[in-house]
């Protein structure tokens, strides 16, 4: 004689629902989201050096810079940024100046310098392969940078823009945040690589540049 199936009540149902998606989120790691810190491993550029000594000012917010976003079915993602980011623009400015030193305040007197660089975030996006139905992570960062003279008063400002992304097969069956942190890295990366590249194409900056060498007999 064949036993009835029991009857599920409908918080018995429920349970039971629950714990089937929470193993389905543990299986497919599609619930769980990822929490990774950009690591401050940047290249120096190897190019000729400008000869100025200049200043940079990496701000609180930029120090502290976290994304943090909920996506529906994949859980709560964050990226750290912030501390990445006196290594990334100290390497850069290392690469491309004769000398930098660290400045408090850009939008003081600061004796000695050619002029001070102040980069921000301003914007950050990501996207997970169960967005795109691909195999990668994508970053986007939207970087301004402003540029004052060494009496801190504003020369001018340009957008630059970086993107990076990462193969989530290259990292086996825990994908989701070796693969982010790599493309926000690579992101970074491309950040220094732009503005190594556009630096002397910058409207501000030839003129800054062309100003700066008369005053020094180049």
């Amino acid at each position: 004689m064949m036993h009835p199936l029991p009857l599920l009540t409908p918080r018995r149902a429920h349970r039971r629902w629950h714990v089937s998606v929470l193993l389905m989120c543990g299986l497919l790691g599609g619930c769980v989201g990822a929490s990774v810190e950009v690591p401050a491993t940047f290249p120096v550029p190897l190019v000729e050096k400008v000869p100025l000594t200049v200043g940079w000012h990496v701000d609180e917010a930029l120090a502290n810079y976290v994304h943090s976003e909920s996506l529906e079915a994949q859980g709560q993602w964050e990226i750290i940024l912030g501390p990445s980011q006196t290594t990334m623009f100290g390497n850069l400015a290392t690469g491309l100046f004769q000398d930098f030193r660290w400045v408090d305040d850009p939008l003081v007197a600061n004796p000695g310098l050619s002029a001070v660089f102040h980069p921000m975030i301003e914007e950050l996006q990501f996207s997970t392969p169960e967005q795109t139905r691909s195999d990668y992570f994508e970053v986007w960062i939207r970087y301004q940078i402003k540029m004052y003279d060494n009496q801190g008063a504003l020369l001018g400002e340009w957008p630059l823009t970086a993107y990076g992304k990462a193969n989530e097969q290259n990292y086996g069956m825990s994908s989701d945040e070796p693969a982010l942190q790599q493309a926000a890295l690579a992101a970074c990366r491309d950040a220094m690589a732009f503005f190594t590249i556009q630096f002397h194409s910058v409207p501000v900056v030839k003129e800054w540049l062309a100003r700066e060498m008369r005053g020094i007999g180049l």
